[in-house]
């Protein structure tokens, strides 16, 4: 497979080093001044360099590098010979910028109509905000998660927190690889290739857990201030560090209190469940951080999770490269970049059956291969599989592919909702005695809580199919390995070892159907010390360094507004199931994953684990402050107390335009701000000047206004905002299918759109165990009779 990189910064060099990394070659085009990740870092000994950016050297390795000035003739025409025997291209380049560059999606569809064109852009290439800048700060603010962050918060006079790092470009490129395999996958089926737009603001939006259904389903605005409806969950201060306390069920806290040693305190009515302790947080916490502060974090973490308690420390960079788990699995591996030496890289987000997953060469210099990939473009183009005559093409990616869906909770679920958007049919096993934990969590409709009223669920369930299956009965087990011959895919996010103990492991489901692909996603892993450490979104967000890295100036680790680890494993999953498909159908092997929760979410922080892989130090809690930017972060605006607007410079130029916008043109050349670094050296008092100014205008009127003259400006969304945002609306984002019992409810869509494939929600969220007697027949050939029998013996519950 023949990759091709256009464009600058994080997403589409995220998007093309997951696919370098399993193999493919990956042409990466820069402009004559090279990618600015090269001058982003971090550097060894903190010495900008752009030959050892830790940032660029992440997400570049196993690349070859070619520079091209595509302003030229010359440059373009070069780049049309490359792509002319290329199978992909993922770009980033801006709308307004690609026709001009020979980037324009629709043209190169018709130009080469076998090439996959994958463009990853703020918000996507069509809609009222097409046009708008946004930064990283711009896009999680845009996409609502920041104003949910730092969850629990008690600082309302603080603005919504960015998590740490390049979180919105980074989600941007794990979808904008998912979407460029699909793509490939139909076009080895079709012969047929086709363009594929991404909006990094709707991969933010499909990533909020339940709080997008607190407005559609209940109305409720939800936010980062205030405690959490249920306790414990908080991050407390240790001996020597902090722990994130979180027990999400009841029998956990039980387990927690004996681990106490059975206070009285904890007798009192105030404290009888989760939710009351929740209630009375202030006491709660009192008496529970008194009992926590004496301890060593590490002891602490590891005495709790030998009694099952969700207890996870708070990670810093040195603790992760000191963690045995993360030895024993080898998740860090060591790299030699030349002029660096020999480092600790971070490692595979996806444990791979098949062999294939590495890293080979070195981050390149800059068009360090431009002879001889320019010498072998004058070649021709490879041939491409065609459908074989009189066979009808498939009208989506996954069409044909069914998927045998053990998942449960967010992750698992998220997974099998990528590839349920992409054309699979998705067969959930659920069952009556082990509900879903989605579906019985609220938001309800109308406030009337039902195992189908629940938006959690139905946001991440769309498009499959539901049957129920009791595993605890051996019958059901049989029943499951009977349905496996007929399915590509099996997925599952159980504990490490469930599967195995339900009769229904790799071996098992394999000796049905040697080909099959199976995944399994848990906390830590298959294999490891921690493996059977009970982990979930928030406690994998704090082992994985989150929490540590990200938080207000002065203050202490904060929470980062959503279980973001789930999602994050989800759609890694769902790439790792589309890289397996692609290698079956070139080889007839299938395969068993392993994929870490934690180590999903490790693979989203380069900056914060390189920079101690160079210089044994982690970096600072910031803010929404950039090292390399300002102004840069989030203001108040006028109106309420929660109206706010994130605004970004990355220029001279820019921070020129925002202070004629602002009406204060002379500030440019003010000793104090007249360039980037005398604004950073006086960023407080830069901050309190451009709060002045938006502190009286409208969220949405400086934006416009800022956009206008090219500086990167929008507002902090909510999840009303979103649910009525006329971009989204515009772009059909937001959708609305009719349920059986819900009625049309606003939930979450697609976040990308494929010219020659057009993906859409199918159909709403199953009702439990809807599709029970029609799998049972159509794929195994069970009578109605037969079922009848099986549903009075209590296996189809």
């Amino acid at each position: 497979m023949t990759v091709v990189e256009c464009g600058e910064g994080v997403s589409s060099a995220f998007a093309t080093k997951l696919i370098a990394d399993l193999g493919a070659d990956v042409i990466k085009v820069e402009p004559p001044r090279g990618d600015w990740t090269r001058r982003r870092g971090p550097f060894p000994n903190n010495i900008v360099d752009p030959e050892k950016s830790g940032l660029f050297i992440y997400l570049n390795a196993n690349k070859r590098s070619v520079e091209l000035d595509l302003t030229s003739k010359r440059g373009r025409d070069a780049l049309r010979m490359i792509l002319d025997r290329a199978d992909i291209l993922v770009h980033n380049v801006a709308p307004s910028k690609r026709d001009a560059i020979g980037l324009d999606g629709e043209k190169l569809a018709r130009e080469l109509p076998t090439l996959v064109s994958v463009g990853i852009s703020p918000f996507g290439n069509i809609g009222p905000y097409r046009d708008w800048r946004a930064y990283e700060l711009n896009v999680v603010n845009a996409g609502g998660w920041a104003f949910l962050s730092p969850g629990g918060s008690p600082y309302s006079e603080l603005p919504p927190l960015k998590t740490f790092g390049h979180q919105g470009d980074l989600q941007g490129g794990v979808h904008g690889a998912l979407v460029a395999l699909a793509a490939h996958f139909h076009r080895v089926r079709t012969g047929q290739g086709q363009a594929v737009e991404v909006s990094q603001q709707e991969c933010i939006a499909t990533e909020l857990e339940m709080n997008l259904m607190h407005y559609t389903y209940a109305g409720q605005e939800t936010s980062r201030l205030g405690m959490r409806l249920l306790a414990p969950w908080k991050i407390m201060e240790t001996a020597d560090g902090y722990i994130l306390g979180a027990c999400v069920e009841e029998e956990q806290w039980r387990r927690c209190v004996e681990f106490m040693g059975n206070p009285e305190w904890t007798r009192e009515e105030i404290f009888k469940d989760r939710l009351a302790r929740g209630a009375n947080a202030d006491a709660f916490y009192l008496f529970l951080e008194e009992w926590i502060r004496p301890w060593k974090t590490q002891a602490l973490y590891h005495e709790a999770q030998a009694r099952r308690i969700p207890f996870s420390a708070v990670n810093n960079m040195r603790d992760l490269y000191a963690d045995k788990h993360l030895a024993e699995r080898r998740f860090f591996v060591d790299f030699t970049q030349p002029g660096i030496g020999t480092f600790k890289m971070p490692g595979q987000p996806s444990r791979y059956g098949a062999e294939g997953w590495s890293l080979r060469k070195p981050a390149p210099r800059l068009g360090e291969h431009n002879a001889e990939v320019l010498k072998e473009s004058e070649s021709r183009r490879a041939a491409v599989a065609k459908t074989e005559k009189g066979a009808a093409a498939p009208k989506l990616p996954l069409e044909g592919v069914r998927v045998l869906d053990f998942t449960w909770a967010w992750a698992g679920p998220f997974c099998t909702l990528q590839l349920a958007h992409l054309g699979a049919e998705v067969i959930r096993i659920e069952s009556e005695k082990r509900l879903c934990i989605s579906r019985g969590i609220p938001p309800y409709a109308d406030a009337a809580p039902g195992v189908n009223r629940a938006g959690y669920f139905n946001q991440y369930n769309q498009g499959k199919k539901s049957i129920t299956l009791d595993l605890a009965n051996p019958k059901a087990v049989e029943i499951a390995l009977e349905l496996a011959p007929h399915c590509d895919v099996v997925a599952e996010n159980f504990a490490a070892g469930v599967m195995e103990r339900l009769g229904l492991g790799y071996g098992k489901i394999r000796a049905k159907r040697p080909d099959i692909v199976m995944i399994s996603m848990s906390g830590f892993g298959q294999s490891g010390p921690l493996k059977s450490y009970v982990s979930y979104g928030s406690t994998a967000a704090a082992s994985a360094g989150f929490y540590a890295l990200s938080g207000y100036q002065g203050l202490g680790p904060s929470e980062i507004g959503t279980s973001y680890p789930d999602p994050n494993a989800g759609i890694f999953g769902a790439l790792a199931v589309m890289a397996a498909i692609l290698h079956r159908n070139r080889t007839g092997q299938g395969q068993y994953i392993d994929q870490s929760q934690v180590e999903t979410a490790l693979a989203m922080l380069p900056e914060g684990l390189l920079e101690f892989a160079f210089n044994g130090t982690q970096p600072a809690r910031n803010g929404n402050r950039d090292r390399w930017m300002a102004p840069h972060n989030t203001y108040k605006a006028a109106g309420d107390a929660d109206k706010w607007v994130s605004i970004a410079v990355g220029s001279e130029d820019e921070w020129r335009a925002m202070c004629s916008a602002m009406g204060q043109p002379r500030l440019a050349d003010d000793p104090k701000f007249v360039n980037v670094a005398s604004r950073k050296a006086n960023e407080d008092a830069l901050d309190a000047i451009v709060t002045e100014w938006t502190k009286t205008r409208d969220r949405w009127d400086i934006t416009r206004t800022l956009q206008a003259v090219g500086v990167a400006a929008f507002p902090s969304l909510s999840n009303k905002d979103l649910a009525s945002d006329p971009h989204m609306r515009e772009r059909g984002f937001m959708v609305e299918m009719e349920h059986p019992e819900v009625g049309r409810r606003i939930h979450a869509g697609i976040p990308w759109k494929m010219s020659a494939t057009p993906c859409t929600v199918r159909s709403a969220a199953p009702q439990r165990g809807v599709d029970t007697d029609a799998v049972l027949s159509d794929l195994l050939g069970y009578t109605s009779a037969q079922i009848e029998k099986l549903r009075a013996e209590g296996v189809l519950s």
